[in-house]
């Protein structure tokens, strides 16, 4: 009967135990509930658009007090890019950083963007590679603890190489990029802080390509 008892108080121990290992299952799930908040920043954007010449900024955006939606679910930080004017046809517009313990700063990973724009690019998809980070004071994203940001953004149509597309606004300047086998339409650098930044940027030279991935801050900035 001793023997009986005990057999049967294992087989109870272990069912406890098991709904013990689930309860903890679960609570692990509802700990990695995503987090939405909003950051409230000045935005100055510098760019080149081939409508002129390469080697100089066709516009300066100082100033321009804007914001953004963020998910935060672990060590990833989601977000999107917002398109104006109007696009149609948006691919890949989310986008994702990377928490990098080692330096304390939110990496911006790859994401291709693609979108048809036919006034500025013609016929050819417009195809975005982006780059950059977002400081904040602190491992935990939020409102409070945001310091800064830069994005770097690239733009190019795959089209053939002979002849030059010309059949939009901004392919009249196009450049030719051997290393990413397209033609560069655009260049675009992003400065995000809590103090307007008031400052334009010198026109990067030499040109810094998208390649490779992993050189989220070519200008050092």
């Amino acid at each position: 009967m001793i023997v009986r008892g005990y057999k049967n108080m294992k087989k109870i121990l272990i069912s406890l135990l098991m709904i013990s290992m689930l309860l903890v299952s679960v609570g692990i799930v509802v700990a990695v509930k995503p987090t939405s908040f909003t950051v409230d920043f000045n935005q100055v954007q510098d760019q080149w658009r081939g409508k002129a010449a390469f080697g100089a900024w066709t516009d300066s955006y100082l100033t321009s007090a804007t914001s953004a939606e963020f998910e935060l679910t672990g060590n990833v930080l989601h977000t999107s890019w917002e398109y104006s004017p109007a696009v149609t046809d948006l691919e890949g517009g989310s986008t994702v950083y990377i928490y990098n313990k080692e330096i304390g700063l939110w990496i911006e990973k790859e994401g291709t963007v693609s979108y048809g724009y036919i006034p500025g690019y013609g016929n050819y998809p417009a195809v975005n590679y982006f780059r950059g980070y977002i400081d904040f004071d602190g491992k935990t994203p939020s409102q409070a603890n945001f310091v800064k940001g830069v994005a770097y953004q690239w733009v190019y149509i795959y089209a053939p190489e002979d002849p030059v597309p010309s059949d939009g606004s901004y392919t009249v300047y196009a450049e030719w990029d051997e290393t990413m086998g397209a033609w560069l339409v655009g260049f675009s650098v992003y400065r995000w802080d809590i103090d307007p930044p008031t400052t334009v940027l010198p026109f990067p030279s030499p040109f810094p390509e998208p390649v490779p991935a992993n050189n989220y801050n070519p200008l050092g900035l």
